[in-house]
């Protein structure tokens, strides 16, 4: 899981170098990012999700999250429907709507299968934790 947040974090920082410094070793600006939304609400909604993420470790890490097989459930179903969706996304864009932009960003497409991962990882903590239990 923090090589997940990592990730998601090294995303989000090298979208904002390259917005503001031009890294010539990044993808440039855009490639980081559909343009389904501006950038200010992406970025305001990325820094909620690496906050919510980032809670979410610390309580697992300091073993204060309370296993519960109805999260688990929610977090692995809709993990898995995002991940679904974003290889559907990545399926059309690669054989039939790659003129559309949003089907084309990949580079979006690979990190939201690690957001997807993460979700998916905090339900299998759940319901294996659950599973357990006398």
């Amino acid at each position: 899981m923090s090589i997940l947040l990592a990730l998601f974090c090294f995303r989000v920082l090298a979208q904002l170098f390259q917005r503001y410094i031009e890294v010539p070793f990044l993808p440039p600006f855009d490639a980081w990012q559909s343009g389904t939304v501006p950038y200010s609400v992406l970025l305001a909604s990325q820094v909620l999700i690496i906050v919510f993420y980032g809670w979410i470790l610390r309580c697992l890490v300091l073993d204060k999250m309370q296993p519960s097989r109805r999260q688990g459930r929610i977090f692995l179903i809709v993990g898995l429907v995002y991940f679904l969706v974003m290889v559907a996304r990545l399926l059309i864009g690669v054989t039939g709507l790659s003129e559309h932009h949003w089907f084309r960003s990949y580079l979006p497409t690979l990190f939201h299968f690690v957001l997807s991962g993460y979700l998916i990882v905090v339900g299998n903590f759940h319901l294996q934790a659950t599973a357990r239990r006398p």
